[in-house]
């Protein structure tokens, strides 16, 4: 789309309020909403789907009652002249640097993309613009509120939503036959801060998982990718130098995560839907902690991601990897029972059930206006 087609979208879309607006960063984001827009266009209620990224699907693929528009150079401003009952997305920050409130906005609803704690991987402030969260569990809801109480803050609404990706990734997984290849596959999916696998140990890594009769696979966080093209572009030709070794680039997660035997990881919230989701183990490599928020300790409550990282899985240390075999042991003897384990412990942590999800679409329904 060519800046004065977007100029001119931009504008007509501007002249009328919208119902529900989502806004995704790019293509990987519309998992999360899927099911949430589904029911939404059930209920008649009309959409406006807005993207930043040209390879979104939807652009081409949108349901009828969708209204789906690709937003490049102007999207600082239209989040500034939006006008709409309610506007939901998965980016943190609203507010605090290029993307502001609407004055037109009625409710402005944060979901999430990762099932972590609040206060440890987000800025400080990442969640103070908003008028409700969609919680997944309960712990997430004593960090905001702990956080409100510091900060002197308005109450927000916290919705107790869940995280239904974990409930989509699972009825997959067990609806799945059992995959009759070769080799076993290893999903290597880290996150994006500095200091993550991709920025510290992924040669050595993949030089040690070189040696082992494994089908490799490097998936890299959508953040990564536009903010450290360089480095990204550098694993692509590392990865090329060994047989049975590829990039994934599926845009939906649990896709990936079908197909996925042992996931490698280091603070990403995929171990959540690994480890919850296909209920299997996952390998942690001990990078640092990822902090963008060097107060998070002032709430004095151990982040989810660190406080049952040894229930979800083993850890390895990048200084240790030519351990990694032994540690692939361990995972095996960590299999047995895991699947009973983690629903356990998903029944004390997450909200997750089909009261929670409609709690979440009845909040967001309560507020439409008939205006």
């Amino acid at each position: 789309m060519s800046f004065i087609s977007e100029y001119n979208a931009v504008f007509k879309l501007l002249k009328e309020k919208q119902q529900v607006v989502f806004y995704a960063e790019s293509r990987h984001y519309y998992q999360y909403f899927e099911k949430l827009i589904e029911d939404l266009i059930d209920s008649e209620i009309e959409i406006c789907y807005i993207t930043s990224d040209a390879k979104d699907p939807l652009l081409t693929t949108a349901p009828e009652k969708m209204k789906v528009l690709r937003v490049k150079w102007l999207l600082g401003f239209l989040f500034s002249k939006l006008k709409a009952d309610v506007m939901i997305m998965t980016m943190p920050d609203l507010g605090n640097y290029l993307f502001k409130r609407s004055a037109e906005v009625g409710t402005y609803i944060y979901m999430f993309h990762a099932a972590v704690s609040t206060h440890q991987q987000y800025r400080k402030a990442a969640f103070f613009n908003y008028n409700a969260i969609f919680c997944t569990g309960e712990y997430q809801a004593k960090e905001i509120r702990k956080a409100e109480e510091l900060s002197k803050l308005r109450a927000k609404n916290l919705i107790s939503y869940g995280y239904p990706l974990l409930d989509k990734i699972k009825k997959s997984s067990d609806g799945t036959a059992s995959r009759e290849e070769e080799k076993p596959t290893i999903l290597i999916a880290p996150s994006w801060f500095d200091g993550c696998i991709f920025d510290t140990c992924i040669e050595e890594l993949l030089k040690e998982l070189s040696k082992l009769p494994y089908k490799v696979v490097l998936r890299s966080h959508p953040e990564f990718e536009k903010r450290k093209k360089k480095v990204y572009k550098s694993n692509q030709q590392l990865i090329k130098q060994y047989p049975g070794m590829e990039i994934d680039s599926l845009p939906n997660v649990f896709e990936r995560l079908q197909s996925t035997d042992i996931l490698i990881t280091d603070r990403s919230g995929i171990a959540f839907e690994f480890a919850f989701g296909i209920q299997k183990p996952v390998l942690f490599m001990d990078t640092l902690l990822k902090i963008n928020n060097p107060d998070y300790k002032e709430l004095e409550i151990e982040p989810i991601e660190n406080l049952i990282r040894n229930d979800m899985g083993v850890s390895l240390s990048p200084e240790n990897l030519e351990q990694i075999k032994d540690k692939l042991t361990e995972l095996e003897t960590m299999s047995v029972g895991f699947k009973q384990k983690m629903g356990e412990l998903s029944s004390t942590i997450f909200y997750n059930s089909e009261s929670a999800y409609k709690t979440g679409l009845d909040y967001i329904i309560s507020n439409l206006r008939n205006d």
